[in-house]
């Protein structure tokens, strides 16, 4: 016999072996199909969505709000928004080293430049993940680290991942 808890029910499921395995295959093979077909409508949602937008839109407005009339009193509202980010370095990650580099320039333009700066940039704080699971627990130092660190660091449980991986080719 083999048991499983339900994430839907929470109740806990027995089968035989047998009915495990097919239940095993079953869902594996639902969840890939499911897939595949969520990443395809994902990819012509948005492909139909640009074309909507490049349609109907006004297309020398880059960012903003526009409602546009439909039959029967309906409309179509169409966002049009700009990302913004930073220089990536050779690794694709923000090179953080040009960006507080300009930073730095900002502020040495003056008073203003200064002042400037420290709205136009804005510094969060972010956990890393690793060397937070590197605090040795029985050295008192990073023992007592950790205890004040628990304090502000919540963890919830995140989505699991599921990827099928073909054997590699000979």
């Amino acid at each position: 016999m083999r048991s499983f808890t339900s994430p839907t029910t929470g109740e806990v499921v027995e089968m035989t072996d047998a009915q495990f395995a097919a239940f095993h295959d079953e869902t594996l093979a639902k969840w890939e199909a499911s897939k595949t077909a969520l990443d395809a409508a994902k990819e012509a949602e948005m492909t139909l969505r640009k074309l909507y937008v490049a349609l109907a839109s006004d297309p020398t407005k880059q960012k903003g709000t526009e409602n546009i009339a439909l039959n029967n009193g309906y409309k179509a509202k169409v966002v049009k928004k700009i990302n913004y980010g930073f220089v990536k370095g050779p690794d694709e990650k923000t090179d953080w080293e040009a960006v507080m580099s300009a930073q730095d320039e900002i502020e040495a333009t003056g008073n203003e430049g200064a002042f400037i700066a420290e709205r136009l940039f804005k510094w969060e704080a972010t956990l890393s993940v690793s060397e937070y699971n590197k605090l040795d627990v029985s050295n008192p130092t990073q023992a007592k680290i950790k205890q004040i660190a628990d304090r502000v660091i919540v963890t919830t449980e995140g989505a699991p991942t599921l990827e099928i991986i073909a054997p590699k080719s000979r």
